[in-house]
């Protein structure tokens, strides 16, 4: 199958409203998780935060990789302002996003391209502040007298927000994202949403790539958005005890015992490859292969089955028809769980090793905290930028590095200073990326 290029790339992560903003934060190191606040949370997070781990309806952590100072304006899409302003951020930063990919492209108000474009979007199937908010007097109706009888205490009163005037459409969230970016930027009909759980930016990559492919469509944007309710992620987490205790994140490292959750939205403009070469579009990578597993069943949540991330490689490197002894670098899935992390070293000696390769590694959740369904797309915009500057960025916070069993990935293999790109004069620069639960791996 022909080559897929990508012609345009947006974020909006923790600390960066976009690409540039992004690389200097990796660059320089900056950990740009912080505690959660009553924005975030919707009340006091002291009333739901303890920090013993496992106890009962609290959560031990309040570290997160949060959008704060985000500016929205809803004028600026063809839908009506007040329409726009009452949505979720779901949706706002779903637009964002979309407009500032577009714009990079160069298409921005060329409606014959725009018109042939398709959106397809990564999105957690979690309830939202909105949506919450929507559904929060069904919550005090229906639960409210019942804790009150089990507690014998009568001034119990749930403590989440009550309705707003948000639209309604809030309630129809996990679905309707790529539609209202579609009808605000006047893009074609072929848009929808998916929620393949850690792995969701590259299924959404695959599936973009197949409408190019049948010729459907002669763009797409496709990424992910991670927007879930704050207080809902905390306590998931919790329940599952995936947290650091201590809020460090720190992925590869021997150390490490949690991941940090993370808010952002990633997207890509995408294009078969001889239609941006013929159209001069500025290509910053070419994606070679995509390959797409389910893992299964593993030990945990957060420990998915080897198996399947092997398939996923396998299929990956079957597809771009290329050796994995010319991948200079690997951005790991790596999301900080010393369980889950281990699996992913034993994958790669699994697949890298019988074919006598062994790339460098790392992995920027360390930076931003993990982005849930839009992680795919926080290691994609870092190896393409690593790649236009020629420069590795170091993974912060690694002091016991983390190898595989049969050192197919030792200590030096991980890059915990800034390196140089291996053979940064070569005509091409290869990498790959993984993004794991639903195993995926994308090469370029």
């Amino acid at each position: 199958m022909e080559k897929i290029a990508i012609i345009a790339l947006s974020c909006l992560f923790p600390d960066a409203k976009n690409p540039e903003e992004y690389w200097q934060n990796i660059v320089n190191q900056k950990d740009s998780t912080s505690s959660a606040t009553a924005e975030e949370i919707g009340v006091d997070p002291t009333i739901f935060h303890n920090p013993v781990k496992g106890t009962p309806d609290k959560t031990y952590s309040l570290k997160g990789g949060y959008i704060r100072n985000f500016q929205f304006n809803p004028s600026e899409y063809n839908l009506p302002s007040e329409f726009v302003a009452g949505l979720d951020n779901t949706f706002k930063w779903s637009l964002y996003a979309a407009k500032q990919a577009i714009e990079q492209s160069g298409y921005w108000g060329n409606q014959n391209v725009l018109a042939k474009c398709g959106v397809i979007l990564g999105n957690l199937s979690f309830p939202t502040k909105l949506s919450n908010q929507l559904f929060s007097p069904i919550y005090q109706q229906a639960i409210n007298p019942a804790v009150r009888e089990l507690l014998q205490y009568e001034d119990f009163n749930l403590a989440v927000p009550s309705a707003t005037k948000a639209s309604l459409y809030n309630a129809m969230i996990s679905g309707l994202p790529a539609s209202i970016v579609a009808q605000a930027l006047s893009l074609s009909q072929i848009n929808l949403c998916l929620d393949a759980a850690c792995s969701s930016s590259f299924y959404a990559i695959k599936l973009a790539s197949h409408y190019l492919w049948s010729h459907k469509a002669d763009v797409m944007l496709a990424g992910a958005i991670s927007c879930a309710d704050s207080l809902f992620v905390r306590m998931l987490f919790s329940g599952v005890q995936g947290y650091a205790e201590n809020g460090i994140s720190r992925p590869l490292d021997k150390s490490s015992r949690g991941l940090i959750p993370a808010d952002g939205v990633g997207m890509v403009m995408l294009k078969r490859y001889s239609d941006a070469v013929r159209d001069g579009d500025n290509i910053l990578a070419t994606i070679c292969g995509n390959g797409l597993s389910n893992d299964g069943k593993g030990k945990h949540l957060l420990s998915p089955n080897p198996k399947g991330q092997v398939l996923a490689f396998e299929r990956a490197y079957n597809e771009a028809n290329f050796s994995p002894k010319t991948i200079d670098y690997l951005e790991c899935h790596a999301t900080g769980t010393l369980l889950g992390d281990t699996t992913e070293f034993n994958s790669i000696e699994t697949f890298f090793g019988q074919n006598q390769a062994a790339p460098l590694v790392g992995s920027a959740k360390a930076n931003t905290g993990h982005l849930l369904t839009a992680a795919g797309m926080v290691g994609l915009t870092k190896v393409i930028l690593s790649m236009s500057h020629g420069v590795i960025p170091a993974t912060m916070n690694v002091s016991e590095p983390l190898t595989s069993e049969k050192g197919t990935i030792s200590a030096n293999k991980i890059v915990r200073t800034a390196t140089a790109w291996p053979n940064n004069n070569a005509p091409i620069k290869r990498a790959a990326i993984s993004a794991l639960v639903l195993a995926a791996l994308i090469l370029i």
